[in-house]
This record gives C-alpha cells, sequence and structure tokens, in this order.
C-alpha cells in the first residue's frame, strides 16, 4: 500500500478536475451506479450545546470503477487559536476487485475541503448570473475561501461579499483572498447586508442556529448551503426554505436527516417530497426547472461518499498508483 502525504496529493488534484469529477460522480449517482452506506458521524459539544468539533465517516464505490474508499474528516473549529488545523483526515482507497488498500492518502482533511467547494461550485452554476454578480459569504473558514475559490474561477465571477460574526476573521479573510486570487472582497455588517449584495449566497459555517432568516431576503437569491451537514447544525432557517421556488438536495435522505432541508420538514414548512436531487439537474433529466425564473432557489449539501470517492480516484490515477 502506497501512503501519499498531502503535498503530493495537492498537485495531483486541480480544482477544475476536482469540479470536473464530482460532476461525473454526482450524474453517475443519479443512475444507480454508486453504492454508499449511511455515514456515520461524531459530534463534540461544549456544555451549553455549542458544536466544537466534529468527525465524519463516509465511503463509496462505484459499479463501474477499480476503486472504494473509506475517509475520515475532521473539524475542530477552535484548533486554530492553539496553533493547530481546524482540519484533518485521510483517504484510504482499496481495491474493489480483491478488496486490498491500493493507498492511504494522508490528506489532512484537505481532499473533503476541495470536493465540498467542487460541489458547492456546481451547486452555484445552476443560477445564470452575470460576470457582475456578487457571490456571497457566510463564515471565514477554509471552506468559505475555498467556496470563493472555485465558484469564482468557474463562473467567471470577480466580486465577493463577505459577513462573519468575527470582523477580524472577516478583514483578514478580505486581505488574504484578495491577495491570493486577485478578487475584489467587502466586508458586510450583516447576514442581511450579505444577502442583498449578492445574487448567489454560500453559507459554510458549523453553526447550530439558523442564520438566515426569510426577513433577510432580497426578491431574488440563490442560497447554497454547506455547512449544515449534521443532526443538529443548522445555517438557514425552516420558512427560507418554504419560500423558495426551487428546492435541491445532494442526497435526498441523508438530507432529510442531516441538513437544512430536513429542519424545514421537521418544521412541517415544506414537504419531504419537494426536493431535486442536484445528480438530477447535472445530468439534464429536469428540464423543466429553470432557476433562471426563480426569485429564491435553494441547494442543500451535505457532503455525499460519492464525492470522495471522485477525488480520491483522481489523485490515485494521476500518481498512477
Amino acid at each position: 500500500m502506497h501512503v501519499i502525504p498531502l503535498a503530493d496529493i495537492r498537485p495531483a488534484l486541480s480544482f477544475t478536475a476536482a469540479i470536473d469529477a464530482v460532476k461525473e460522480i454526482f450524474i453517475d449517482y443519479s443512475k444507480g451506479l454508486i453504492e454508499q452506506p449511511e455515514p456515520m458521524q461524531f459530534l463534540f459539544k461544549e456544555f451549553n450545546g455549542a458544536f466544537f468539533g466534529d468527525c465524519h465517516v463516509k465511503a463509496a464505490q462505484h459499479a463501474q470503477q477499480p476503486y472504494f474508499v473509506i475517509k475520515v474528516a475532521s473539524g475542530f473549529y477552535q484548533n486554530t487559536a492553539k496553533g493547530l488545523p481546524a482540519n484533518n483526515g485521510l483517504v484510504l482507497v482499496m481495491s474493489a476487485q480483491t478488496g486490498v488498500p491500493v493507498a492511504l492518502l494522508q490528506d489532512e482533511g484537505w481532499l473533503t475541503q476541495v470536493r465540498t467547494a467542487a460541489a458547492g461550485a456546481l451547486a452555484a452554476s445552476l443560477k445564470p448570473v452575470s460576470k457582475d454578480a456578487y457571490l456571497g459569504l457566510v463564515g471565514a473558514g477554509t471552506q468559505a475561501y475555498l467556496q470563493a475559490q472555485m465558484i469564482s474561477q468557474n463562473l467567471g465571477i470577480k466580486k465577493v461579499a463577505i459577513y462573519a460574526r468575527n470582523l477580524e476573521e472577516s478583514q483578514s479573510f478580505k486581505q488574504r483572498l484578495e491577495a491570493e486570487s486577485g478578487l475584489i472582497v467587502e466586508v458586510m455588517q450583516s447576514v442581511r447586508e450579505v444577502c442583498h449584495t449578492s445574487q448567489i449566497l454560500v453559507t459554510a459555517t458549523p453553526s447550530s442556529t439558523a442564520l438566515v432568516q426569510v426577513e433577510d431576503l432580497p426578491k431574488e437569491l440563490h442560497i447554497v448551503a454547506v455547512g449544515a451537514d449534521s443532526p443538529g447544525k443548522s445555517e438557514i432557517a425552516p420558512d427560507v426554505l418554504a419560500n423558495a421556488d426551487i428546492l435541491v438536495t445532494d442526497n435526498h435522505e441523508q438530507c432529510l436527516h442531516h441538513g437544512d432541508f430536513g429542519n424545514a420538514v421537521r418544521a412541517s414548512a415544506i414537504a419531504e417530497d419537494s426536493d431535486i436531487e442536484l445528480g438530477h439537474l447535472l445530468a439534464g433529466k429536469r428540464g423543466d426547472i429553470d432557476f433562471a425564473k426563480a426569485n429564491i432557489s435553494v441547494v442543500d449539501l451535505t457532503g455525499i461518499g460519492a464525492q470522495d470517492l471522485a477525488v480520491a480516484s483522481v489523485v490515485v490515477d494521476q500518481l498512477a498508483l
């Protein structure tokens, strides 16, 4: 078995390759070619119920590919104050013919971050917007940063609006993103302000209470909800989803259990069958859905094992393992 460090993994997976691979795997998932067990989570809470960390274990196999994967990814949000990375993890790639381990990708959580941002880029691309549009971000962590990079690259957007609870983090995010990506970044003072500035909004936080409320919405906004990927997390209030013209999930059952979609169903704000799965849209199976005519649209992403299989397979193939 090959043990591959992050330094060798990064150059083997470009953002473009990640987006392409994740798109293809979502389409294959919609065709029934992917088998994946239910994800496993460990949630770490303070005594007041606030999350300070989580760990996800996800896996998948493809009926027509030579590998299956088991991924472990952790996120401990207070680590940066301790001089430690907030995210970590690894991906085990195994032969689907023999069960023999092929590679241990010691990606330190990077592959999970990239495949999540790739799904965000695909979800953002569902809504046609001009090159002058603003990409709005709620959150200033690694995932928000990657979402900004990959969505702007994929859509050609040059302007970003960001809101985070910590103003210093927002300012630091702005300076780094402008320096490294050449984007124009504006720091907003509230969720409402970033919603009204943006045409596409990405939420990427570990919040356990809804951050985007219905009163924050402008007439038109395309929302990609990334952070609520475990029971107990929430970023988008149920009545926001109730006001959406189009609801999309990356995996219906998983979002029903883990995501903001499920929170809204349990609040009786929306019907359990009111969503469309992302893979069907990417495969062109729902030509009747027109995002250009939608005022409010919401894509709930909880992250599926197939995405981990997609990016890990690219790395293994690029390194010719």
